[in-house]
């Protein structure tokens, strides 16, 4: 008992926040629907309030506006920047209009006319203007944007604009790019439109305020719960994607949760009255547990967080310890070729921990793309996590020293992952992408006249369709730190 409480100690003073204060968050909610020169929206100052509210009651200070004209638009964010200084968490959600043009993201006000690309200057908001906010107060940026109905001044604005320059006028939004401790949350994928829905706010929002408030839920989890909600009640017709870039863990809610969710970094819930942060408490005792492997120690967590995150695996550790043969291993190792026997006993556990993360198809690409990249081949990038992806699962555990090597990701080796291949997967997808652009604009060159002759031309072989932008974010997957399009 003594060595697990020591281990426990020392693990603490490597992840406790040294202050028991709570942050200051400050959030901007905007929702603009009442459009004059647009076909109106019937939902987001209905959004645009209900997030409000429960950000308020998440502790937030909120500066809100609801179908704002351009003047009230920039009066609410400068209200906005001027509440900002001294905050350490803050937000922006954005509900209504808004279009892309030359890589610039804009907001629309209810007011705004834009017929030609002076329009944008002088009636549209960038999104710049809000973000420069965040990136110069806060440590921890949240951004939430259920903007991505279809662009009602597209059409105009392209015609204005001419056949050569209207190549700017994009479908979605351009390219969000975010200093570091930021999550940018998009309502749909590049290439596809979001719904405002039929009921009393879009799905999105449904979603977000479904889980906004559930306690002890980290914001990653939380946004792939949104996630998971909205491609069902949409019929798989729009999937959020979000792009993080946090540097630890935040908790919009801190509490107890029944699934396994790692201790928060970015927020700083109250200690106990040890002193100790209670949550943090519990995960360095399951750590240390975990680590030993020793039934005793199982259950001495057991006895003090019965109902604890972890109350299920240790149970289940606690069992196959019990169960297993003498001098030898059980079975199910044999059932699975890349793992060992020693590892096989553990496997009910180790898949669950897996489960609890809550993959999607496209978080498992992108886990694929992520360790290829760094030198695992999983053999084969396809969402199917077959012997290839398990095999090299298990040796880049191998290779951070996780054990047991069991092919199966726990949430705490998932965000491992991800920090560890941010810089060679950000890269890679720029990369990408500049492939695109450069086929895109292959496209775009104007094909050279054949000279007349006395006999027929030859017919010009037909230039290779160039990837999609889905094609691209396919490949890329939606790993909650790392999609990088704003789609309108």
């Amino acid at each position: 008992m003594f060595r697990v409480f020591a281990l426990v100690v020392a693990l603490l003073g490597m992840t406790m926040a040294s202050s028991a204060q709570a942050e200051r968050r400050v959030a901007l909610v905007v929702g603009n629907g009442a459009y004059t020169h647009a076909a109106a929206l019937a939902n987001p100052a209905n959004d645009a309030r209900a997030v409000a509210a429960a950000l308020e009651r998440l502790g937030f200070e909120v500066v809100s506006g609801y179908d704002l004209n351009n003047a009230d638009l920039r009066k609410t964010v400068r209200a906005f920047a001027d509440k900002l200084v001294g905050a350490e968490v803050a937000m922006f959600f954005y509900a209504g209009h808004g279009l892309q043009v030359g890589g610039d993201n804009y907001l629309i006000p209810v007011d705004a006319a834009i017929r030609s690309e002076a329009d944008l200057d002088f009636n549209a908001v960038k999104l710049d203007l809000i973000t420069r906010q965040l990136d110069r107060e806060a440590k921890v940026k949240i951004i939430m944007l259920d903007a991505c109905r279809d662009n009602p001044f597209e059409k105009e604005l392209s015609r204005s604009m001419g056949k050569t320059r209207s190549a700017t006028v994009k479908k979605g939004l351009a390219e969000v790019s975010n200093a570091g401790g930021t999550l940018i949350a998009f309502a749909t994928d590049p290439g596809s439109v979001a719904l405002d829905g039929d009921s009393q706010h879009s799905p999105f929002t449904a979603a977000l305020l479904k889980h906004i408030e559930e306690p002890g839920i980290e914001i990653g989890l939380m946004m792939r719960r949104v996630t998971k909600d909205v491609f069902e009640s949409t019929g798989e017709r729009q999937r959020p994607w979000t792009n993080a870039s946090l540097t630890g863990e935040l908790y919009l809610k801190p509490g107890e949760t029944g699934g396994i969710t790692p201790a928060p970094a970015s927020s700083a819930p109250a200690p106990s009255a040890s002193g100790f942060d209670d949550r943090q408490l519990e995960l360095a005792m399951w750590q240390a547990a975990d680590k030993s492997g020793q039934a005793g120690d199982y259950e001495e967590y057991l006895k003090k967080y019965p109902n604890g995150q972890f109350a299920g695996l240790a149970r289940n550790r606690l069992a196959a310890l019990k169960n297993k043969p003498a001098g030898g291993n059980v079975n199910t190792a044999t059932a699975d070729p890349t793992r060992s026997s020693d590892q096989g006993q553990n496997r009910s556990a180790d898949e669950a921990a897996e489960l609890q993360i809550g993959l999607t198809s496209s978080d498992r690409v992108g886990i694929q793309r992520r360790l290829t990249l760094i030198g695992f081949d999983t053999r084969g990038i396809d969402g199917a996590f077959g012997p290839g992806t398990r095999n090299a699962i298990s040796r880049w555990q191998q290779s951070r020293s996780f054990a047991p090597a069991s092919g199966y990701l726990n949430a705490q080796q998932y965000q491992a992952l991800i920090a560890q291949t941010e810089a060679t997967y950000a890269n890679w997808l720029q990369q990408e992408r500049a492939r695109q652009q450069a086929a895109q604009q292959q496209q775009q060159q104007p094909q050279q006249q054949p000279t007349a002759t006395a006999t027929p031309p030859q017919q010009q072989p037909q230039q290779q369709q160039g990837p999609s932008a889905r094609d691209v974010l396919q490949g890329v997957g939606t790993i909650g730190d790392t999609i990088r399009i704003f789609r309108r």
